[in-house]
């Protein structure tokens, strides 16, 4: 179904409904992305995209976001089951549609825990918890991507981080 377009006069505009992050064009194919708490990222492409490569693409951005989300779902499972987790990693990976709209059809996450005696049914636990229930960037792409998720845990001290 294709997107509704409006257009709206700037004197007409009284929505009540804010637009809590902008994209502002700074040069060539360079961005600066902001939300409503003044967080701020440069977004951009390669040269050969007519970029300056001063930023992550969109494309990028959305592996990190998918990553991201689920990634801090499984910490604060883990630390609800009480699991001691060191380091914690995830991996990210796309592959494209070949033709236009070249949107993901695969999103591949590999998620890397590092503690003392993680137990592998409580990370399994998590990591599905996020997938099927909590991961709300994971849930909006799982229409057109098809996620694959893979997990390895490494076993460690408790004398790093978190102790």
């Amino acid at each position: 179904m294709p997107a509704l377009i409006e257009e709206v006069k700037a004197e007409e505009e009284k929505s009540s409904e804010p637009f809590p992050v902008s994209i502002n064009w700074v040069r060539k194919m360079q961005f600066v992305g902001r939300d409503e708490h003044n967080h701020s990222i440069v977004i951009d492409t390669t040269s050969a995209g007519g970029g300056e490569n001063t930023g992550p693409t969109p494309m990028r951005l959305l592996l990190m976001a998918v990553a991201c989300c689920t990634a801090m779902d499984v910490v604060d499972i883990l630390e609800k089951s009480r699991q001691k987790l060191t380091g914690f990693s995830v991996l990210s990976r796309g592959v494209q549609n070949q033709e236009y709209p070249k949107y993901l059809k695969e999103i591949h996450l590999k998620y890397i825990l590092e503690g003392k005696n993680l137990a592998k049914d409580r990370v399994e636990r998590a990591i599905r918890l996020s997938e099927e229930k909590y991961c709300s960037v994971g849930a909006t792409v799982s229409g057109k991507a098809k996620i694959f998720i893979q997990y390895e845990i490494r076993e460690n001290s408790l004398l790093g981080r978190n102790n």
